[in-house]
């Protein structure tokens, strides 16, 4: 018979964990906390959108039960008088995808999405991208984090290797390890993953050295990417891409930042070609989201891909988020169909907000240039996003050769903090590798990510001052 002893029972909860539990890896990223709660601290180390780009900043819901409408405010909009007028409720014209409404959005959804939405993102798909095959099916996501947990869940077993960037967003690397996934990074250059690294990787694949055998996808972010802020090419796209179709390999574009690229004439600047506009063969999944473009909590994206590849994918979620937010999906159609569906999103709103982006991109650089000794860092070319991966010139610090560069660099981050400064490390991006590199060009490979989407203008000045004084005192100049 169980007790009836009224006193509680101490447990021992950790019995009852699973094995995926216990190993489960958290983003190195998780360690900044700490430090931008030092009172004063200015963090360019978080890589969040500026409420001001939202494109909502107040709702009201009709809440028949309690008999009221309910206000919620938003971004400088903290009473009903700051609403715009309300439009008068029109059907959607004949042809037109988007017809939010709240009946149908509220009720389960077919995991591959609301029809209406789907058939939306399909015509996006191929007005921006156009890819060159028929059998091109889309898969409504919780955003990016989402969609590239399902395609990991899909096409891995653990213990095989996947293919990234030799600095990777945490985000990517944490659940891999949790999945036991074997991340292996390919070297950058200024253009993003060097095709020729990629094919030696792939070439000299040991199956008995390596413990596994040849991996069977890369995953990359190609616009404007998180860490290392780089946008590849369309040719340097083709390269890869050749080498992935030599050896087989699945490319999995994780692309959320892609309408954040510069574009100095707005729409009548392209962006950059997708990996998804040259796959003549399917071998691309591409992963897209509202997050950067809406609003992260928004949670709703969406998969490319080849239909058998996606009717996997699909199927992890149907027992996991199984479907979008029904308020999302009714938001955010509302939404599109305000701006002018598909011309209004490409041509307006779009180039909006990546000027909004460039802008702050551009005065970060002049910033860095002005406060930053040049003798200390080296500044990449800009492509935008919200990122600037800003070099260490190590080799050029007082105590190299004599002291390890990794001890260096931990010392440059240290100094940073003292003078209340926050920038994200590239250790904490790193993914393991199979690449040797001598002490001189190890220590050209250390950087910060710098965040320049969320700090005011005067913060990312003063932050620059601090910056360039931490330096200057490591560098003795």
């Amino acid at each position: 018979m169980p007790s009836i002893d009224p006193a509680p029972v101490k447990i021992d909860f950790t019995k009852y964990f699973s094995k995926e539990s216990t190993g489960r890896k958290r983003s190195q990223l998780k360690e900044l906390k700490p430090y931008s709660e030092i009172p004063g601290m200015i963090s360019f180390g978080v890589g969040i959108p500026h409420p001001s780009t939202w494109p909502v900043n107040g709702m009201t819901l009709s809440v028949p039960f309690a008999g009221k409408s309910v206000y919620i405010p938003g971004h400088e909009s903290r009473s009903p008088e700051d609403m715009l007028p309300l439009a008068p409720y029109s059907d959607p014209v004949k042809g037109d995808h988007l017809f939010p409404d709240l009946a149908g959005e509220l009720q389960y959804s077919a995991t591959y999405g609301t029809p209406h939405l789907l058939g939306w993102i399909k015509e996006h798909i191929q007005r921006v991208h156009a890819p060159p095959y028929q059998d091109w099916v889309n898969l409504c996501t919780a955003g990016n984090t989402d969609g590239v947990d399902a395609v990991m869940r899909a096409v891995f077993d653990r213990g095989d290797y996947m293919l990234v960037e030799e600095f990777a967003y945490p985000g990517l690397l944490s659940p891999a390890a949790t999945l036991g996934i074997k991340c292996l990074g390919v070297p950058l250059d200024t253009e993003g993953l060097v095709p020729e690294a990629l094919d030696e990787i792939l070439t000299q694949w040991d199956e008995k050295e390596r413990g596994g055998p040849r991996p069977k996808m890369l995953v990359l972010v190609p616009t404007c990417s998180n860490p290392a802020g780089v946008t590849i090419p369309v040719q340097r796209k083709r390269e890869i891409y050749s080498v992935c179709r030599k050896w087989d390999v699945l490319i999995c574009e994780d692309d959320p930042y892609c309408f954040l690229q510069i574009r100095p004439d707005g729409a009548n600047s392209p962006i950059v070609p997708s990996f998804l506009s040259v796959d003549t063969d399917g071998r691309v999944i591409r992963v897209d989201s509202f997050s950067k473009i809406v609003a992260p909590g928004s949670r709703l994206g969406w998969i490319t891909g080849h239909q058998t590849l996606v009717e996997k994918i699909m199927n992890t979620r149907e027992s996991a988020t199984q479907c979008p937010s029904g308020f999302s999906i009714a938001a955010i159609a509302a939404i599109l169909r305000a701006w002018g569906s598909h011309e209004g999103f490409e041509k307006k709103y779009i180039p909006h907000i990546s000027d909004i982006y460039a802008k702050r991109c551009l005065l970060m650089i002049d910033l860095l240039k002005k406060h930053v000794p040049s003798a200390t860092i080296e500044l990449p070319e800009p492509s935008g996003g919200m990122f600037l991966w800003v070099r260490l010139k190590i080799e050029s610090h007082p105590s190299f050769p004599s002291e390890d560069a990794e001890v260096i660099s931990k010392r440059v981050f240290k100094a940073m903090i003292d003078e209340k400064v926050l920038m994200a490390p590239s250790e904490f991006f790193k993914a393991p590798s199979i690449s040797t590199w001598t002490k001189e060009e190890e220590a050209k490979r250390n950087f910060v990510r710098i965040s320049f989407s969320l700090p005011p203008p005067e913060q990312m000045e003063e932050g620059c001052r601090r910056m360039g004084r931490a330096l200057a005192k490591e560098w003795k100049l």
